[in-house]
């Protein structure tokens, strides 16, 4: 059992669930999305009145993804999309599709975030390496004095997945929900400080070692 990952792993891990076992981003990111849907609906969260910032990588995908299901269910839900979305990744694209038609449509700024009752922070994932641009690093700064508690898809954004370092800005989350293994970065450095509490959850992707493991297990059956 894998204790925690870097970045790079996670990264290969994930390509080989997509490449080399077939299973499609979009699936993915559903689950993704679900994961973080039971987090907010376990009753710590009031979810009155729901702030999802999103980005334009697949972590945003993630949290267009959980702003769609939030919808569904009856939560009064925003949608803070921020960049141009033409430069979306193709699966955070396909999502945003698919929330236009259910209804929902973006934003690109909110003046006050303190009249929400919680934020779900997708707006970068653990791939990043470089420091936050300016401006969204402003942004994060105005959400974290706001005072309202945040949800983190996968890591709070700004903060290096596998060092733990703030990237310029970096969220402060009051809860991390990561996928698959935790990242390294949110249990050293200022990751003890920006993750808050962490919920590691299993949404289909795997190291090759254990789904190698999972297929000796299937032929002894």
């Amino acid at each position: 059992m894998i204790d925690s990952v870097t970045a790079q792993e996670m990264q290969r891990f994930s390509h080989y669930t997509i490449d080399e076992i077939g299973v499609h981003p979009l699936v993915l990111m559903e689950r993704a999305a679900m994961s973080v849907i039971d987090v907010l609906g376990a009753g710590a969260f009031d979810l009155s009145n729901v702030l999802v910032i999103a980005g334009l990588g697949n972590n945003g995908g993630d949290g267009i993804a959980v702003a769609r299901m939030l919808s569904q269910k009856g939560v009064n839900v925003d949608l803070l999309l921020l960049g141009d979305e033409h430069r979306a990744a193709p699966n955070t694209a396909k999502q945003l599709e698919i929330a236009r038609n259910y209804g929902i449509t973006p934003h690109n700024r909110v003046r006050d975030f303190r009249h929400y009752t919680v934020i779900v922070d997708a707006l970068f994932g653990a791939g990043l390496s470089k420091h936050v641009p300016i401006k969204l690093g402003d942004m994060i700064k105005r959400v974290n004095s706001a005072n309202i508690p945040v949800v983190s898809v996968d890591i709070p954004s700004g903060l290096h997945a596998t060092t733990g370092s703030i990237l310029g800005s970096a969220i402060r989350a009051t809860a991390t929900v990561t996928f698959a293994y935790p990242k390294k970065g949110l249990l050293q450095n200022e990751g003890l400080k920006r993750s808050g509490n962490i919920y590691v959850k299993d949404i289909g992707i795997y190291s090759p070692d254990e789904l190698s493991n999972f297929k000796k297990e299937s032929s002894t059956q």
